[in-house]
């Protein structure tokens, strides 16, 4: 029973724990600063989409961040 529970309590804060993550984009150019674009800065995830679509359009490749 103990064993059942604390299997139930584990699973819950990983699951917590994994929908908490942040999307984040690091955005790179020659002679350029890297630039880190985060889903969490943005009101929707429609703006950060075109956040990155915008720095892809200005010759940045933006790849997505551990």
């Amino acid at each position: 029973m103990k064993k059942g529970i604390l299997m139930t309590a584990l699973a819950s804060i990983i699951i917590m724990g994994a929908s908490s993550c942040t999307k984040c984009k690091v955005c790179t150019k020659t002679n350029s600063p890297e630039i880190r674009v985060c889903e969490k800065d943005y009101n929707t995830s429609t703006q950060f989409s075109l956040a990155v679509d915008g720095f892809q359009a200005s010759g940045y490749v933006c790849k997505q961040s551990i």
